[in-house]
């Protein structure tokens, strides 16, 4: 299991008249921060775009862990099904899956020295 970072942005125009697809906003998702660049680009030289926010968006890629590290299968419904948690951080966040059998816990990614990572609430 992996992430993926995307970035999702709105782009507003002041009158749709004034907009390429005659809407007043439209939202985009883009794969690579060159991508965003060119679209940031774009519309900050468009005059009638007012606001351009964006936003990281991070994505898992590939196949959660179908066990614990101790062997412990996550298959099986409520009772073998693992905790599911998310870690705030300045990255972006983690996933936090703890086994219900044992106390194995995963965290991912994993969290490093320069992470903020801590419990919300």
């Amino acid at each position: 299991m992996e992430w993926r970072t995307r970035w999702h942005i709105t782009i507003r125009w002041d009158r749709a008249d004034n907009s390429p697809a005659g809407v007043t906003v439209v939202e985009r998702v883009v794969d690579t921060p060159a991508d965003l660049g060119r679209l940031v680009k774009a519309a900050r030289a468009d005059l009638h775009v007012i606001a351009l926010p964006y936003r990281p968006v991070r994505e898992l890629v590939g196949e959660e862990p179908s066990a614990c590290l101790n062997g412990h299968s996550y298959a099986g419904g409520s009772a073998t099904r693992p905790v599911r948690d998310w870690l705030p951080c300045c990255c972006g966040g983690h996933l936090v899956l703890r086994c219900r059998l044992c106390p194995d816990v995963r965290v991912d990614p994993v969290v490093s020295p320069d992470c903020d990572a801590r419990r919300s609430g």
